[in-house]
């Protein structure tokens, strides 16, 4: 069939990942126990991975490993060395968050193919063009781009794009949220967030969850996004577990593979199939403009799951509960409080009624589920998940394989030669031929991949194999069984892995003096808020003054933002700030200005400093989020070329959605924020200010916004800087 894209499924353990494959998954993403953006599920640890790429092998199915987290300066080793472990085993993609990862995948392991996590906030074409100009290969959008927005960059790029079709979304833009970090120093683009945006808040036109997104769904869309020609549909959950996975991957095979006459028909019956997945309520996310207004729904508790019931009374072996739906032995359930706060899950191992044990609770039952977590009194029972069919024997059998390798096998009727790629360290191995000429039957191409791909050695697995014949011989499969055998035997005793990389950080600069310098923008002297996409009268920004570009621009917007930047430069403007990495393709053919960098476009390490240097920025601004040890760091590293934010009231969250609510917000703590509204997007910003005093941070280049701010505010916080930002 023409135009099917990949079905891409959620694998957040071994048994998710093998049940997306039994159920039609063309490919699977996973993490590893560190450096991916949902740390806080089970993930896999080496020998589970290295299982996962035995099992892909065999069944000719793509992992990609989720590396999308920003790496802090003191991580970069600990992270090449995961990087170095896995690519041993030859992963179908990494995909990642920081550009500084990009440039330490494209020196230390070229062979792998990076893609753009959609933490990077790629939105329109020169994005996506920026992203293939850094070496990447596959950018999966940001998900709060629209269907038509999506089809218009498709036009306008010429790499393979990915998109969500079903789950969990979150209310902010992708990458820039500051949400659970300020709330507690639990970073989302770490893959800590604690979720603040599913609690329920307070404002003068009431309460309520204001920030809780419904789940996204695409079932009628997938005709509209094969047509686009996107590459990859992406079904998220890494969170959840393998019934979930089953559900979804099952009901959007079914829709994928429908012809289109019979389209109408097999609807019901997939939105049958994933009404297993036991999600929150489904929406059509952000692919319609129109409903953007249907995106949040702030009058529900925003748990994904089906409510089953309520306790009762708790105690401290478990809790009494009414059920309004059966409960079983197995099923994975979560206790909600009113609050909103995330509540304790836990699969349900033993229930009680009238003090005798059972497997299971009715309707309208009465019951004692035991466990040993806290439980909210007021709390809500959710049912998340039921038992699904366990891959155990499965699993067990296979290897645990150390290393894959991709042969290149050329054949003439005088010898065999098969070279191991992305090894050059190694000798090709040889093998001496007298073959016939075929009369009838030649020997296939296919006869060859398919006995090359069987590996003898425990350790060593076969990802991939490329024939080359130079004519028509006749070989009987036994022959051909005892060539590869030989093979096997002296890969046996002549392979060894590339040697492993070690990071060598660069030496410390000394810091010209001359080149400090601070920025104090004053609300009057902006040209616009950084929020904003347009700016109606470029004498806003005078000569000497800086530019400083919008973080979100529709694709249908590039045009006009192109020409504010040619008319601005025509107006003498040579200074221009980029927030986002699109900007890069957008002033790229400017030869005479100078660009710098700032919130939110994040650098942590100084590989990402480098990159964003070969770009073309003059200066590089910390990203906010860090603590004061990796500011000094980098502060010593790279003195000449790097900013400080150090005062400003923040954007926490940034969204596309229309929040139902304006104006002054608190929670159930008492922690106060205030909400804006100013096309295209909506921004959370918190009462209290950014500050960081001159006296302690490094003595370079800082810069204040006061857009958002006075000067001198009483209510401030330092926000990471003593602590660990997690």
């Amino acid at each position: 069939m023409k135009n099917i894209p990949e079905l891409l499924a959620p694998a957040g353990n071994l048994e998710a990942a093998i049940t997306a494959f039994e159920n039609g998954a063309d490919a699977v993403y996973a993490g590893l126990s560190k450096f991916n953006a949902r740390e806080r599920t089970e993930n896999f640890k080496d020998f589970q991975f290295a299982k996962l790429m035995s099992y892909a092998n065999k069944n000719g199915k793509k992992v990609y490993l989720t590396f999308n987290t920003l790496i802090k300066e003191n991580e970069l080793q600990e992270a090449l060395d995961s990087l170095y472990q896995a690519s041993r085993l030859l992963p179908d993609a990494i995909i990642t968050q920081d550009i500084g990862v990009v440039k330490m995948l494209r020196e230390y392991f070229p062979h792998i193919p990076i893609h753009a996590s959609t933490q990077m906030g790629i939105h329109n074409s020169a994005g996506v063009n920026l992203a293939k100009e850094l070496g990447i290969e596959r950018v999966i959008l940001e998900r709060q781009v629209t269907m038509e927005e999506i089809a218009e960059i498709k036009k306008n790029s010429d790499l393979e794009l990915e998109v969500f079709i079903h789950g969990a979304l979150c209310c902010s833009l992708s990458g820039v949220c500051l949400f659970s970090s300020w709330m507690g120093g639990h970073s989302g683009n770490r893959g800590k967030c604690k979720q603040p945006c599913r609690r329920r808040y307070f404002s003068k036109e009431g309460n309520g969850f204001f920030f809780s997104t419904q789940d996204l769904y695409t079932l009628e869309d997938i005709p509209r996004l094969k047509a686009a020609g996107i590459a990859s549909l992406k079904i998220e959950g890494r969170l959840r577990k393998s019934d979930y996975v089953a559900s979804t991957v099952r009901a959007y095979r079914m829709m994928l593979d429908a012809q289109e006459d019979e389209i109408e028909q097999l609807l019901p019956e997939a939105k049958a199939v994933l009404s297993g997945s036991l999600g929150r309520k489904w929406s059509g996310g952000f692919y319609d403009k129109e409903k953007f207004d249907q995106v949040i729904e702030s009058e529900r508790l925003g748990v994904s799951g089906k409510q089953i019931g309520k306790v009762l009374s708790c105690k401290n072996n478990g809790f009494e509960m009414e059920t309004s739906q059966s409960l079983k032995f197995g099923d994975k359930i979560r206790i909600q409080g009113k609050s909103g706060l995330e509540g304790p899950a836990m699969t349900v191992t033993k229930i009680s009624k009238n003090g005798k044990a059972v497997t299971r609770l009715g309707n309208r039952d009465r019951g004692f589920i035991h466990c040993d977590k806290e439980i909210p009194k007021d709390g809500l029972v959710y049912k998340i998940g039921v038992s699904a069919k366990e891959y155990g024997k499965l699993i067990e059998q296979l290897p645990i394989i150390e290393s894959n390798l991709i042969l290149s096998i050329n054949l003439n009727a005088k010898l065999i030669n098969v070279k191991i790629c992305d090894h050059p360290h190694m000798k090709n191995w040889t093998f001496k031929l007298d073959l016939p000429k075929a009369k009838k039957l030649a020997v296939e191409e296919a006869t060859f991949i398919n006995e090359f791909k069987k590996s003898s050695i425990d350790e060593i697995g076969i990802k991939n194999v490329s024939v080359k014949l130079d004519g028509e011989y006749f070989m009987l499969q036994r022959d051909i069984r005892k060539i590869r055998q030989s093979f096997m035997e002296w890969l046996k005793e002549n392979y060894s892995p590339n040697e492993k990389p070690v990071f060598v950080f660069p030496e410390k600069a000394k810091q010209n003096n001359d080149l400090l310098h601070t920025q104090a923008l004053e609300a009057n002297d902006l040209p616009y808020s950084m929020e904003v996409t347009r700016v109606a009268r470029t004498e806003k920004v005078k000569k000497g003054e800086e530019y400083i570009l919008p973080l979100f621009c529709p694709e249908k917007e590039l045009p006009e933002l192109n020409l504010t930047i040619q008319n601005y430069y025509d107006a003498g403007i040579r200074h221009f700030r980029a927030t986002s990495l699109f900007h890069f393709e957008l002033l790229k053919y400017y030869d005479d200005i100078e660009i710098n960098t700032g919130l939110p476009l994040p650098v942590c390490n100084h590989l990402a400093i480098q990159e964003l240097k070969k770009l073309g920025s003059t200066r590089v601004q910390l990203w906010v989020e860090l603590e004061k040890e990796i500011l000094d760091s980098l502060s010593e590293l790279m003195p000449d070329h790097v900013e400080i934010y150090r005062y400003g009231r923040l954007p926490i969250l940034q969204t596309r959605a229309i929040i139902p609510v304006s104006g002054d917000i608190t929670d159930a703590r008492g922690a106060e924020f205030f909400i804006e509204k100013a096309y295209p997007l909506t921004s959370l910003y918190p009462s209290a200010v950014f500050e960081l005093p001159l006296d302690e941070i490094p003595k370079v280049s800082t810069f204040s916004d006061l857009s958002h701010a006075r000067p001198g505010e009483k209510t401030v916080s330092r926000f990471n800087f003593d602590r660990e930002m997690a």
